[in-house]
């Protein structure tokens, strides 16, 4: 328990309320959570509610000959069965304005239900509505559809050969997108300084080159996607979904099923197990339990199975990179170039369509380093898989270790410490822009890499590893650091989602002093109710107890770009304080009015429930007694002023926010079994100041064993049939606490100067650096045997192979 906090948890402040910001106060949700309070999309339950499962398609590729929905028509309780057929006509094409970005690509037409072809195992072609969910499930299991089988291709470079089989008919070809990334938007100036990029290759003293491949994993939150849905002719649909955009959610599904935005109401609970990225795309069974609750003018259900979930969603990273790098032999990074070739599943997920994952990637594969050129060049394709879609570390996962493994290679071409390659080509004038066009607003990135360094003290780790390598054990050190968005400003998501990145906050005060919070981005875990009870406390000088938080209802709440790319941090808590700003102006001026005083807002203080003037503290008032006299009696308010006090912003920055981790992992590899043991992860962040630390070190410590569980052990899995073998917890294993470490957290602070709290997004990024990390550790351990992996996942038999393969070169050697 830190010093500050008393027996109760609760800080002691001495009375001053202003000290919330930056305690470490224990979150207002873990009361109902871990009492079992908690209430899920899967809780709620509606008079005369029907249950709904859908019919998955057993092939990858197909047309369909016909669906057979007799049986289970006829099977007591059932209410219907529909197909991709009954609603032709009846349902829009997802490809929907709303949901597309701004950027040319092949955007497939497709609807709800496939009507004539599956295009991925798992695919929905019909769903049951039954008055109770096991009926619904024996009665999916009655239809029968019968497939003509079409040619698979699940390997993204034959997808995008000349003569493959084509995924979508109305393309003739394989390629959803591509796109240069560097040298500016026109051709003339992207291939200028592709032809300048190749002459400073041509004089480099040293140039590494290597294909870096990392599988599809992402992320399987406890709660799956679910929705339920009800209409009224009278008030039109509402919806509960478990989404992390309702406000995108409306919009989609006024224009999917063509009804007046006015009549949709969609909420997202406030109590959702997890996100991670996954339930921010506008996915293709919400608009069909929506559409069925009309149709049968009863309220109807769907929750997600595990087994549904590892088939559709949660798949990410699944790349190829092709990278040169170019430095001197003293390690000045001069330039590089990356062929991404990414395996993009079928692209049927609204909003995201699998690109957009890789698109970020390529723009942040500059990461924190200083570059004269770079060549960047992206190529998605579609297979027969399931479509790619969000994950924690949005499209840097791959792109990120493919850079940080190829600085490894250059540091050790250039014969010097990879610790001493990253310090010495670190970004240090801030503001600035990476060769991609990618802005950085601030940070000291020197000072996060010194903090690291001073915590691993690597003279002596080198000397204990010489020591233990003459006892023939095998200890290594790995390195990298990461540059991660903090909230994504609307010059950069208008172009890549065709929707606004500003933060909003409404704050309404009631008669009593209490606050009430309205954001329209709807949290899945990370704390917002308890940051934002600390924010208002600290601006109003009220307890945290007396403000609500409201999040995620399209109703009620402010418009949202929803809860991603943690944008809480930067975006909306600067809105939250912006609006509590707005209030306390108002506030002053009528006590200002009333005490004939010349005074402005920053003359007063609030803290312990009271205003106080800071010229005389005698003269002070209760801030409860202030907001019953401007809400309840509303006469003689100076001129021109109205009563209440609500206040609504909207804050956008100007410039693109970022933060800033670095990381050092140490193994030890066994070389006889390949199994390795991570003896020590040591992190150090910058993420402005803090709101609650309690709250961030949780968010590290779980980003950092995603990407571990991401790096060792997750994988989905397609055979060449295009079948989905890692649909259950047997197949796709997860990380338990006995496969991580203890991780050591360390902070450094540079306050955004672009927010108004100095604040910054964190950990919606933070597993990208971690692979990187971890396989640098593992090839340095092994160094002796000139092992080098560029392949993900990390696992002991495939370094058992390349120790065995070095070996064995080796003995051919010394022959």
């Amino acid at each position: 328990m830190s010093d500050e906090q008393g027996t109760s948890g609760r800080p002691n402040f001495a009375g001053d309320t202003k000290a919330w910001m930056g305690a470490r106060m224990p979150r207002k949700e873990d009361l109902r959570l871990i009492t079992g309070n908690g209430k899920f999309v899967a809780d709620f339950v509606l008079p005369g509610m029907l249950h709904a499962v859908f019919v998955r398609s057993e092939m990858a590729h197909a047309k369909i000959v016909s669906i057979d929905t007799s049986a289970a028509e006829a099977l007591p309780g059932v209410v219907c069965v529909v197909t991709g057929k009954d609603i032709q006509g009846q349902i829009k094409s997802m490809r929907q304005p709303v949901l597309m970005p701004n950027v040319p690509a092949n955007y497939p037409d497709y609807w709800p239900l496939s009507i004539d072809k599956v295009k991925f195992h798992g695919e929905p072609v019909a769903m049951v509505v039954a008055s109770d969910k096991y009926i619904a499930v024996d009665a999916a299991e009655l239809v029968v559809v019968e497939y003509d089988p079409l040619p698979v291709v699940t390997d993204p470079e034959v997808a995008l050969q000349p003569g493959a089989t084509q995924i979508h008919d109305q393309f003739d070809t394989n390629e959803i997108f591509k796109m240069t990334f560097t040298g500016g938007p026109e051709l003339e100036a992207q291939e200028r300084n592709a032809r300048e990029v190749d002459r400073i290759f041509e004089s480099a003293e040293v140039v590494v080159k290597e294909r870096f491949r990392v599988h599809r994993t992402g992320v399987t939150p406890m709660e799956p996607r679910a929705a339920l849905c009800e209409w009224s002719d009278a008030d039109g649909l509402k919806a509960w979904v478990t989404t992390q955009r309702p406000h995108t959610e409306r919009a989609a599904l006024a224009q999917v099923l063509d009804i007046p935005a006015s009549d949709v109401q969609v909420i997202a609970p406030r109590d959702v197990g997890g996100g991670f990225g996954v339930k921010a795309p506008f996915y293709r069974e919400v608009p069909m339990v929506a559409y069925m609750a009309r149709k049968l003018r009863r309220p109807v259900r769907w929750v997600e199975s595990r087994y549904e979930s590892l088939m559709n969603v949660g798949q990410e990273r699944d790349q190829i990179n092709d990278l040169e790098i170019a430095a001197t032999k003293s390690g000045k990074l001069l330039a590089f170039r990356s062929r991404i070739t990414a395996d993009n599943g079928s692209g049927e997920v609204g909003v995201y369509w699998g690109f957009t994952m890789a698109f970020l990637g390529a723009v942040e594969m500059p990461n924190a380093y200083t570059w004269e050129k770079a060549d960047i060049r992206l190529r998605s394709a579609v297979t027969n898989k399931a479509s790619l879609t969000p994950s924690r570390a949005f499209g840097n996962f791959p792109t990120r270790f493919a850079l940080e493994r190829g600085l490894d290679l250059v540091a050790k071409k250039c014969g010097i410490e990879p610790s001493q390659l990253r310090r010495q080509n670190l970004i240090t004038q801030m503001p600035c822009a990476s060769v991609t066009g990618k802005g950085y607003d601030s940070g000291d990135f020197e000072k996060v890499w010194a903090t690291l360094m001073s915590k691993v003290d690597l003279p002596a780790f080198r000397k204990e590893q010489a020591e233990l390598r003459a006892q023939g054990r095998y200890i290594g050190i790995g390195l990298t650091c990461a540059v991660e968005l903090s909230g994504l400003a609307s010059c950069v998501l208008v172009p890549m989602e065709n929707l606004p990145g500003y933060g909003a906050a409404a704050i309404r005060l009631d008669a009593l002093g209490k606050a009430q919070v309205f954001c329209g981005d709807a949290p899945s875990g990370q704390g917002h109710e308890t940051a934002v009870a600390q924010l208002v406390a600290a601006e109003l000088g009220i307890d945290p107890s007396d403000t609500t938080f409201t999040s995620g209802d399209s109703k009620t709440t402010p418009f949202g770009a929803g809860s991603i790319a943690a944008r809480f941090g930067g975006y909306s808590a600067s809105a939250v304080q912006k609006a509590c700003q707005e209030l306390k102006n108002k506030i002053v001026a009528v006590l200002a009015h009333d005490l004939k005083l010349d005074a402005t807002v920053g003359d007063f203080d609030f803290v312990n429930g009271e205003i106080v003037f800071r010229k005389d503290p005698s003269v002070r008032t209760a801030f409860a007694g202030m907001v019953d006299r401007i809400i309840m009696k509303p006469i003689d308010l100076p001129p021109g002023m109205s009563a209440g006090l609500d206040a609504t912003v909207f804050f956008e920055s100007d410039q693109p926010l970022v933060c800033f981790n670095a990381d050092c992992c140490i193994v030890e590899v066994d070389v006889e079994t390949g199994k390795f043991e991570i003896k020590r992860w040591v992190t150090c962040e910058d993420v402005g100041n803090i709101i609650n630390p309690l709250i961030v070190d949780g968010q590290m410590h779980g980003a950092i064993v995603q990407g571990l569980s991401n790096t060792m052990f997750e994988e989905f899995v397609y055979n060449e049939e295009g079948q989905q073998l890692t649909a259950d917890f047997e197949n796709y294993k997860l990380a338990t606490a006995a496969d991580v470490p203890d991780i050591e957290l360390n902070y450094t602070c540079t306050p955004s100067p672009y927010t108004p709290l100095g604040t910054r997004g964190c950990a919606e990024g933070r597993p990208s650096s971690i692979p990187g990390a971890l396989t640098n550790a593992v090839c340095d351990a092994l160094s002796p045997f000139g092992v080098e992996i560029n392949e993900l996942p990390l696992r002991p038999n495939k370094i058992w192979k390349k120790i065995q393969a070095a070996r064995e070169a080796m003995g051919r050697a010394a022959e």
